[in-house]
């Protein structure tokens, strides 16, 4: 679900949206926007207003698991946000905490404690595991923790700013943070950088990813997030700007050697409107990046859309809900491992007796052909 905070509501419909909000200021970089010009050389790709006719889950993959959750007196998961695999064990987040389980659908454990005291947790932002050497780590708005292979915390620390995603890269820990209502001049900004942090946990490298102009304080989201896909072609970056704003921005961007470029542009067919609330009808909430493939998160008119872009067919799908299951269900991948094309996507199950408690869901995982 986007979830925004409106102030003024009013007032800001009166305003001409486009004359002070939502305007890039890249340092080190000359971005190219929404206007880009044909001759500029950034590679643009179309996304149609109308969705394509249904494929088959069976025709774009080729199944590797499918695994059912055990569901038992507390643990119950939410909407789940997360999911990774690592070292025969299944760590899920439904932002409230963090899961395990065995690759048989078994419970393990959960991670960590519920709650604000030392070691504990109240919501979780992001997650990743190092691979290397098996650490967790975890973050809930501006307080990271670091458990250990044996998921016993090992290390809590409170950052000077929020910490709204993390990804371990070639072992050092990199962090996106977003810092809302910034003085910036006479106004007041959203702005957007990139951490990358030492073994002290301290910066060592800033990038500045964007600055987002404001005419007063106002924050948009997406619960499930992965802005920095990692493979064998670079890092790639996408954040959603889900504020109000007149314009979409449709362009995947390359991290490389402390600067950020323009990469990709999607082009949508459909402009962008306001609905009575002043919030976007057209969302895009996530880019990802695999070898093999362009993969769009995004809400329009109130419907979930994925695009699936085959970069060796030079072919795009525009799919309403996602891939269809063998049981005839859309489903909607997320990554799992980029680099090996692999992705996992959610199923749950619906009862007609309401007096059944509902399942955990199915994970099924699947490769891209």
């Amino acid at each position: 679900m986007v979830y925004g905070k409106k102030k003024n509501y009013e007032t800001m419909l009166k305003k001409k949206i486009s004359q002070k909000i939502c305007t890039y200021l890249i340092i080190s970089l000359v971005m190219v926007g929404c206007k880009e010009s044909p001759d500029s050389g950034l590679v643009t790709i179309p996304i149609p207003n109308s969705a394509s006719a249904p494929v088959l889950l069976s025709e774009m993959s080729q199944e590797e698991a499918r695994i059912q959750l055990e569901t038992k007196n507390g643990v119950f998961l939410g909407h789940i946000f997360e999911v990774k695999i690592h070292r025969g064990k299944i760590f899920i987040s439904d932002i409230k905490s963090i899961s395990i389980f065995d690759l048989e659908g078994n419970f393990v454990q959960q991670l960590g404690r519920q709650g604000e005291g030392p070691g504990e947790y109240k919501s979780v932002t992001s997650m990743d595991i190092d691979e290397a050497s098996g650490l967790i780590y975890v973050s809930a708005y501006n307080k990271l923790l670091i458990y250990g292979p044996d998921n016993m915390l090992i290390e809590e620390r409170k950052l000077g700013y929020p910490i709204g995603y993390l990804k371990i890269l070639e072992g050092s820990l990199w962090v996106v943070s977003e810092e809302i209502g910034v003085e910036f001049g006479d106004e007041i900004a959203n702005q957007t950088n990139i951490y990358k942090l030492n073994h002290d946990l301290e910066i060592s490298d800033t990038i500045p990813f964007k600055t987002v102009i404001l005419d007063q304080i106002r924050v948009g989201g997406y619960g499930f997030r992965y802005w920095l896909s990692d493979i064998k072609e670079g890092l790639f970056m996408f954040m959603p700007v889900l504020t109000p704003e007149n314009m979409i921005r449709d362009t995947l961007y390359q991290v490389k050697d402390n600067v950020v470029m323009p990469a990709v542009k999607f082009h949508f067919e459909r402009p962008q409107s306001f609905d009575k609330w002043g919030v976007q009808t057209l969302a895009l909430l996530n880019i990802f990046n695999s070898p093999s493939y362009y993969i769009l998160e995004y809400d329009q008119d109130y419907k979930r859309f994925m695009y699936l872009y085959d970069k060796k067919k030079k072919r795009g799908y525009n799919l309403r809900g996602g891939l269809i299951d063998d049981e005839g269900d859309p489903v909607f991948l997320r990554p799992l491992d980029l680099k090996e094309d692999l992705f996992y996507y959610i199923k749950k199950f619906e009862f007609e007796d309401k007096t059944i408690e509902e399942k955990n869901p199915v994970i099924g995982i699947v490769k891209l052909k």
